[in-house]
């Protein structure tokens, strides 16, 4: 694989080895569908899966939003 970028290698493979929790998709009541990453504080919009396009349009589902979680 080559990765052209103006960043140092360093910064760009130093989170590579962290591990991360995998994804889990969530159903909100209004019936969109969500691929969201558990975060601290939440969980982290990674994908809008809904077959409504229109979710796709909603500011507050876009990906890297965090949902509050209490």
């Amino acid at each position: 694989m080559l990765l052209y970028t103006p960043v140092d290698a360093e910064r760009v493979l130093e989170n590579l080895d962290k591990e991360r929790q995998p994804f889990k998709e969530l159903t909100l009541a209004n019936g969109v569908s969500l691929l969201v990453e558990p975060v601290e504080g939440g969980l982290r919009i990674e994908r809008v899966l809904s077959g409504n396009c229109n979710a796709y349009l909603l500011n507050e589902y876009q990906p890297g939003q965090v949902l509050k979680m209490p």
